[in-house]
């Protein structure tokens, strides 16, 4: 993995990315907690072809129970106006170091931040293929929510992390567990601060919509309020998996093969 400026945008396989078979590059973006590692299994189904590229959101501090591969990320600092804020950075620099045609995918709050960097990317002229969400609210319902995390202390905020299945390192006094604490609350806080805008923003492309059947997070329901976010018809799929499904053949397997099918 490479760093593609201040470390927040990540190159997953620098040394099969910078091929010449390369067709398409795609963006891969976590939820809640999560980072660029949570593809590592991706990798595989997508080379060649593809440069495969994610996002590191700010406050991690390094640690394996935040990222065991890239490091430490001191460096990255919360943006103003939340998932947007960042979706602009990340737009900067995926105009700066990308040059093949691009796909976005985004895993629950992944998701939102994957429509709005569709959404800056499109203004500076530099649409996306295809937008891809899975196990996620649409961008308002994001927008919508008030869950005050800076004000939690570490207990709730746990019991929060417990409540939205997000998986936490065993030992609240840990190290570990402590780092992986912080990750939620700055990505919480990320949510706190987002403003979706008064008026629909819907992007030139297809938006595809991957469910998790077994989802305890996110409602079936949110799955069609992404419609408004295209300007086509949405494509909407449903997995035989839970809401953390990163990891799983059942998610892994259908979603890259369409993400191979549109841009290859």
């Amino acid at each position: 993995m490479r760093a593609l400026g201040d470390g927040l945008l990540w190159d997953l396989a620098p040394e099969q990315g910078w091929s010449s078979s390369t067709e398409a590059a795609v963006l891969l973006l976590p939820g809640v907690g999560g980072g660029p590692a949570d593809f590592a299994h991706w990798i595989r189904h997508l080379t060649p072809g593809f440069r495969i590229l994610s996002a590191r959101c700010p406050r991690r501090t390094g640690g394996a129970a935040v990222d065991p591969v890239l490091g430490p990320a001191t460096g990255l600092t919360e943006p103003a106006g939340g998932l947007a804020g960042l979706a602009a950075r990340l737009a900067d620099l995926l105009t700066q170091h990308i040059t093949e045609p691009l796909l976005i995918f985004g895993h629950s709050m992944g998701a939102a931040l994957g429509y709005e960097t569709a959404w800056q990317l499109a203004h500076r002229r530099q649409p996306a293929l295809a937008l891809h969400a899975c196990a996620a609210l649409s961008p308002p319902e994001y927008a919508e929510l008030d869950l005050n995390s800076r004000a939690m202390d570490d207990d709730t905020l746990t019991g929060l992390a417990t409540a939205l299945a997000i998986p936490l390192p065993r030992g609240k006094h840990t190290q570990r567990h402590q780092e992986a604490l912080r990750a939620v609350r700055a990505d919480l806080a990320l949510i706190d601060a987002y403003e979706y805008g008064p008026c629909p923003r819907p992007l030139d492309y297809p938006v595809t919509v991957w469910s998790a059947r077994d989802d305890t997070v996110i409602p079936t329901a949110s799955a069609r309020r992404w419609q408004p976010m295209s300007r086509h018809p949405i494509t909407h799929h449903t997995l035989p998996v839970a809401h953390h499904c990163l990891n799983t053949p059942q998610a892994i397997e259908p979603i890259t093969r369409a993400l191979r099918r549109e841009g290859l």
